[in-house]
């Protein structure tokens, strides 16, 4: 009867885990605690854990991966210039490293990261395939007028930004989107495979 219980609340935690998920729609601030300066920035689809709701702000957990020695970038994947968070090196913020890992690929070494900051309560959704649809929508309604649309697995993930970068002012996509747009074309680059982002 024991097993059972402990295997009842071990389920009940991941299900209450999982509520607690939630995805920025747009680039958000970042505070340490009792601060309204801001450290760092959230890119949109990045997965995050609510913690709590303090007045106007949630206490969030950001978790991803950071390279040794540059614990101001946290990225979606090692190796893969898809940044989750940009911290201000000046802000002593302190990221928790929770794994090393050595990657082949680069020869470099990589953490498995995780950091506890504030931002602003509001724009989080719990459905990061509609942030995701509304990308895909942005891109197949305005950067095919000048040209063919180009295929998401046509550039690497480390490719997409500078692609974008060289193309959005001639877009009428929203500067607010340009980070949402960029990210899902990270996220479906010819070198993220298995991402579940259509």
């Amino acid at each position: 009867m024991k097993k059972i219980v402990l295997v009842f609340l071990a389920l009940v935690g991941l299900m209450f885990a999982a509520d607690n998920v939630m995805y920025p729609t747009t680039v958000k601030s970042l505070y340490q605690k009792g601060s309204d300066k801001v450290v760092g920035r959230l890119l949109p689809t990045s997965a995050v854990k609510m913690i709590k709701q303090e007045g106007k702000k949630d206490l969030i957990q950001i978790e991803g991966y950071s390279q040794e020695g540059v614990d101001n970038a946290i990225y979606y994947a090692i190796n893969r210039r898809i940044l989750v968070a940009g911290l201000a090196k000046s802000a002593n913020i302190q990221v928790k490293k929770v794994k090393e890992i050595n990657d082949k690929e680069s020869g470099k070494k990589w953490y498995k990261v995780e950091v506890q900051l504030y931002t602003d309560s509001g724009n989080f959704s719990k459905d990061v395939q509609s942030l995701y649809s509304k990308a895909k929508a942005l891109y197949g309604e305005n950067c095919s007028i000048c040209h063919g649309l180009h295929a998401t697995k046509e550039f690497n993930a480390n490719q997409w930004p500078g692609v974008v970068d060289s193309m959005f002012p001639r877009t009428g996509i929203p500067k607010e989107d340009k980070y949402l747009l960029v990210q899902y074309l990270q996220k479906n680059a010819s070198d993220m495979p298995g991402t579940n982002t259509k």
